[in-house]
């Protein structure tokens, strides 16, 4: 008690003093820690562990996170002038109160508070500002991480969202009960600020902050197991539709429920003689790729109506009960925004995108990727870091086999595998090694997943039971056996059941410590074992047992850690209902061996990601090796997944405007079931040629990147036979190092909007499969009468080049899109594979595959086009010439005031990479099969 006294003591005046702008250094810390002794002397309280306070207050204060990155479509940034024109502490109550909230209860670091702040400003950016918008549709995603804290950046966005002007949330939160009534919870705290349960109402979170706002919400909804939305309980409570307080429900997504919500609102609505309702709605959809997207679709039916002119339904083409029920609820509002909250969003990049015939939840309008605080232990710490903490099973002792016989009726009883045994015990020196710690308050918790059918979570809970009396027996009797079983995991040696020897503690302990994200952390650890053996004793005292699933068995069997101030202490026996959402708090044992066949399952089945602060050393999980290397595979198909989302980002292209590639696996997994539009697409730059697909039409970009070429050009100039081609200038063997640097780094502004056309990553490339240099070459058109320009003494023709149109608009007046993909002529490559040319007929000239067969260095041409055209807004006839008075804005900012030259120039890029090296060997073109939105890949080309 006195410990925490002073942690939050302390941590009161170090916030003073941050908020004051001095800086907290660790030498601060302990100085503000060590003033307490004066009155929490060691004699009087001898139990104050002074060290333990110091590593959780520097823990505290030295988590770094990164910022949000997002992508918009037309974005208005709304949200900033609004703050502006409503600067007072009352103007966001909601949001203030939370702020507090994270702060004084949660006890979150200001950087963690901040990026929450910084991100939900994003996505409301994304969003449309309701107080000056009549009618609004708003589509969005936002990608967190596995247990990373996506429901406290909802629960933030929900507050502005409300202070704002939006009047009516829906939380679609999960399909199992367990994870609504977690999020009705958590948004009681965080936003309601009062909890009502058996009809009692009690002030929690936000509530019971002193002198807060005193903000009123009504709820639709309840954390009672039967607390999810029905037409009767609204009525029943009083609940006002036509009321300014705004209404929150947060509801199972489920077919009934949905349903019951769509008809309850076609009433009121109804009511007011209205067709759709004025109120601004916010639908956040938590796990977003899940249920939520319409599996019906094929591909094949994008222009099939689902009603035809008869008025009769295309069963075959109907979309999916769920979704059609989401979109049912967007289309009550004309002022609406959808938000996708997900971890796993592989399926919801594949969604199609709107037509006249299907409405989607595709992201249109906004994604967000969220950036992970650096205590965040995630699959990356373990597969790319090398962290250790996976501990693969012997595949000899056929436990999943036994399983299937028990299933089958094969057998009459499962038998204790000795894996089983392993994890349960390393559970309970952990637990005691956290006690040690002085975390025996905090909720603590082991997680069994083994199968995905109830009947064999309960024979296991049955035959765990009886195994954890005979364990418990032992400890309670003294035995020397069990005391010298759980000292072996601890010191480390051959252990039954796994694959490798176990290190010891100290091994992980040091791992661990040596890792900046858990820089400062209480890494305590005894001299001897036997110091652990009186908190193992009470450790094992505290702990429960529990099947959580759907039986009638195991009836109000609910992970309810808010009930538990002392810390919960449980052994959680599951599947289905604790594999997606479901936070296991303090969770540091897992033992999982059920497998899945695609991405976003198993990787949202990986419960024990997510923070673990002074303890991340001490978690454990047991599983088998299969499982293991499909988690590696996973990881690095996030990370490609994840650099596209940046790339795009950086872009600044709209979401339909960018191909996310998704990697598919080497092993029997699939992305995903969900495969929406997906198609499938082989990445190699090798035997091949790859353009920009979109320029931006903004001046200081096109200035910038000419500038840049200009003095590349200067650098290199001897290299180039200027009288070659009439159309061109050719610069051979440029040094990729050196020479071409100011390309690199993104300095060069490219829309890589196909995910193709990274530099770095294409002269890295070129690099380590033996290319030092590359051509580099300048082209245009043969001089005329018509716009041309000079490279070192030599007059060029400007491309002449229309943009891509869609439907005979023009999609974004930003960005300039190439039409049909093409950006140079059909047979340009041929003109540099010498005598090769006469070889080759019509067709084989204009085929990338076959003229870079014969390509002897890599090239990288700069296309240099005519900005009259560049900048049309209608398309020009061949022959004719462009008007001025049909131009987007930012022609003459390329132009001299005073002789009407231009000062720069647009230019699309094209780098045509060889198919072999110039000894005849493949090159090694390290090949990746990846799945594109289909419909994305048409709609860039």
């Amino acid at each position: 008690m006195e410990s925490t006294i002073i942690k939050n003591a302390a941590h009161a005046t170090l916030n003073v003093k941050k908020d004051a702008g001095i800086e907290i250094t660790t030498h601060l810390i302990r100085e503000e820690v060590i003033r307490f002794k004066a009155v929490y002397t060691p004699d009087s309280y001898p139990n104050v562990n002074w060290e333990e306070i110091i590593n959780e207050l520097e823990s505290h204060y030295t988590i770094t996170i990164g910022v949000s990155e997002t992508l918009y479509n037309h974005r208005i940034p709304w949200v900033r002038n609004y703050k502006q024109n409503n600067p007072n502490l009352f103007d966001f109550p909601f949001w203030n109160n939370y702020k507090r909230y994270l702060s004084e209860i949660q006890q979150l670091p200001q950087t963690v508070i901040d990026e929450i702040d910084q991100s939900t400003d994003a996505i409301l950016d994304g969003m449309s500002n309701p107080s000056t918008t009549d009618h609004f549709e708003k589509k969005g995603l936002v990608i967190g991480y596995v247990q990373s804290g996506k429901t406290g950046n909802y629960v933030g966005l929900i507050n502005k969202a409300i202070d704002v002007g939006y009047q009516f949330i829906v939380v679609l939160a999960g399909m199992h009960n367990n994870l609504r009534q977690q999020t009705q919870f958590r948004i009681d705290q965080g936003v309601n600020g009062k909890q009502k349960i058996n009809g009692e109402e009690t002030a929690v979170g936000v509530g019971t902050l002193m002198n807060r706002f005193d903000n009123q919400t009504q709820s639709l909804t309840t954390a009672d197991a039967k607390g999810d939305f029905n037409s009767a309980a609204a009525n029943m409570n009083g609940i006002n539709f036509n009321l300014e307080a705004p209404l929150i429900a947060v509801i199972k997504k489920n077919v009934h429920p949905l349903k019951n919500m769509n008809k309850w609102l076609e009433n009121v609505i109804g009511i007011n003689m209205e067709s759709q309702s004025n109120k601004a709605v916010l639908i956040i959809d938590d796990e977003a790729d899940q249920a939520s997207i319409n599996n019906n679709f094929k591909l094949e039916d994008l222009d099939a109506p689902i009603i035809d002119e008869d008025g009769n339904i295309d069963e075959e083409n109907k979309p999916t009960a769920i979704n059609a029920g989401i979109v049912d609820l967007i289309n009550k509002f004309s002022r609406r925004c959808y938000t996708g909250y997900t971890a796993t969003p592989y399926a919801n990049v594949l969604i199609p995108l709107d037509n006249e015939h299907h409405q989607s939840i595709f992201p249109e309008d906004f994604i967000v990727r969220l950036k992970q605080p650096s205590n965040y232990l995630g699959p990356e710490k373990y597969f790319d870091q090398g962290l250790p903490g996976i501990m693969e099973m012997d595949s000899t002792e056929g436990f999943p086999g036994q399983l299937k016989s028990y299933y089958k009726e094969e057998v009459e009883e499962l038998n204790m595998p000795d894996s089983l045994k392993v994890a349960t015990k390393q559970f309970i020196v952990s637990g005691a090694l956290r006690f040690f710690r002085g975390q025996e308050r905090s909720h603590m918790s082991m997680l069994i997943h083994v199968s995905h059918l109830t009947m064999i979570q309960n024979a296991l809970g049955e035959m765990f039971k009886n195994y954890w009396s005979e364990l418990k027996d032992g400890i309670e009797c003294n035995s020397e056996t069990m005391w010298t079983e759980l000292s072996d995991l601890f010191h480390g040696g051959n252990i039954d059941g796994l694959q490798e020897q176990v290190n010891n503690q100290q091994f992980y302990t040091h791992a661990y410590s040596e890792n900046e994200s858990f820089a400062n952390n209480n890494f305590d650890l005894p001299i001897n074992f036997s110091e652990l053996r009186d908190h193992i004793r009470s450790f094992i005292a505290a702990v429960e047992i529990l099947v959580v699933n759907g039986h009638k068995d195991n009836k109000g069997q609910s992970l309810d850690y808010h009930l538990y101030p002392h810390g919960r202490k449980v052994i959680a026996i599951g599947g289905n209902t604790m594999s997606r959402g479901l936070t296991l708090e303090g969770l540091h044992t897992s033992y999982f061996i059920r497998h899945a066949r695609t991405f976003d399952t198993l990787m949202q089945m990986g419960r024990w990601f997510g923070y673990r602060s002074n303890y991340a050393d001490l978690c454990r999980i047991i599983t088998t090796t299969e499982i293991a290397i499909d988690f590696g595979e996973i990881c690095y198909a996030d990370t490609i997944m994840n650099e596209n989302i940046s790339a795009m980002i950086r872009s600044n292209a709209s979401p339909r405007d960018f191909l996310i590639k998704i990697r598919q696996s080497t092993t029997s997994l699939s992305v995903t079931s969900k495969m929406g539009v997906a198609g499938p697409m082989r990445l190699s730059w090798a035997g091949g040629e790859v353009i920009t697909n979109s320029i931006s039409r903004k001046p200081d970009t096109i200035i910038n990147n000419h500038n840049i070429l200009c003095k590349i050009i200067d650098r290199i100039k001897d290299r180039c036979n200027i009288n070659e081609f009439d159309n061109k200038l050719i610069f051979k063997n440029v040094n990729i190092d050196g020479e071409l640097d100011e390309l690199k780094n993104d300095n060069f502004s490219i829309i890589n909007n196909n995910g193709s056309l990274d530099l770095d990553k294409i002269f890295e490339f070129y690099k380590k499969s033996g290319y030092e240099t590359i051509d580099v070459v300048i082209v245009g058109r043969k001089p005329g009468k018509q716009d041309n320009y000079t490279f070192i003494d030599k007059e060029i023709g400007l491309a002449q080049r229309n943009t891509a149109r869609r439907n005979d608009t023009e999609p974004n007046p930003n960005h300039f899109k190439v039409p049909n993909g093409k950006l140079t002529d059909a047979n340009y490559l041929s003109d540099f594979i010498g005598d090769k040319k006469d070889e080759l007929n019509i067709k084989e000239k204009r085929t990338p595959s076959v003229t870079c067969l014969y390509l002897e260095r890599p090239i990288i041409t700069f296309v240099a086009l005519d900005p009259m055209f560049f900048y049309s807004s209608i398309n020009v006839s061949r022959g004719d010439t462009p008007s001025i008075d049909n131009m987007h804005s930012g022609l003459e900012d390329l132009k001299d005031n005073d002789c009407g030259q231009y000062i720069a120039l647009p230019y699309g890029i094209s780098i045509a990479t060889p198919s072999c090296l110039p000894n005849s060997r493949s090159i090694n073109n390290n090949s990746v099969d990846v799945l594109v939105n289909q419909m994305v890949n048409d709609n860039i080309n």
